[in-house]
């Protein structure tokens, strides 16, 4: 009687190697999640990492591109046409041929025009700065006119460039664009303003040369009445006829 051997036979034994196998690589895996990085240690591909990047990625571009999208610029600009307006009226000051528009030429136009001691000058002095005053009013004057005329013909100009200024911003795409359109209608107020001022400075001329010219004249006059009643007294000489020869006829 024989007795049986304890040795497993192949064929039992054959069915629970693959789950050793299995078993074996579960625990490789939990070794390797649990096991701290090396830096020999490869990279494992996180999919919802990899997407998550991806959106980021594309949400960045998308704001570059609305910021792009609002930096568009206007297509619209007067800033030629200001520029060539504003040395336009600045020419009408330094072109003024009445009453100067410097501190300087002011001085010597008062000491040549407007004195205020007369008493040393002659007749023919004083006339002559009477008729200079007279022509300088002249001159003041039509500068005054001149330069209304030509702030008119400017005014005409800067309201098509209002116009043009308020289309775009209606029109404007982007921030920076409604930016710019804004500030081209402000520099359209602005020469606006530009002209007003000039046109007040003008008149300040037009109105100070009027009250010199008056009060030079008074005192051309007062030194010309001095002048006649400062005269000694004298007695008229005697007719050479007799006017009572025929008084009783």
């Amino acid at each position: 009687m024989s007795t049986p051997s304890s040795t497993p036979s192949p064929i039992r034994s054959r069915p629970n190697r693959p789950l050793r196998i299995l078993t074996a690589g579960l625990a490789a895996v939990s070794l390797l999640a649990v096991a701290a990085p090396v830096p020999a240690q490869q990279v494992v591909f996180d999919p919802r990492n990899h997407i998550e990047n991806a959106l980021q990625a594309a949400r960045q571009l998308e704001s570059l591109a609305n910021e792009a999208r609002s930096l568009a610029a206007s297509p619209y600009s007067h800033l030629a046409g200001n520029s060539q307006s504003l040395r336009d009226m600045a020419e009408l000051a330094r072109t003024a041929r009445g009453i100067a528009a410097s501190a300087e030429g002011l001085e010597q136009q008062f000491r040549s025009l407007y004195p205020d001691d007369v008493s040393g000058s002659d007749i023919l002095r004083l006339l002559e700065q009477g008729r200079a005053r007279t022509a300088n009013a002249r001159r003041t004057a039509e500068d005054v006119a001149r330069t209304a005329a030509e702030l008119e013909r400017l005014g005409q100009q800067r309201g098509q460039r209002l116009t043009g200024a308020l289309s775009a911003s209606e029109t404007a795409s982007g921030q920076t664009a409604a930016i710019q359109s804004s500030n081209q209608m402000l520099a359209v107020l602005a020469e606006d303003l530009a002209a007003l001022r000039t046109i007040m400075l003008a008149q300040s001329r037009l109105l100070a040369e009027q009250t010199a010219r008056e009060a030079a004249d008074r005192t051309a006059g007062d030194e010309a009445r001095r002048r006649r009643w400062s005269r000694s007294a004298t007695t008229p000489a005697a007719p050479a006829f007799d006017p009572f020869a025929h008084a009783r006829d």
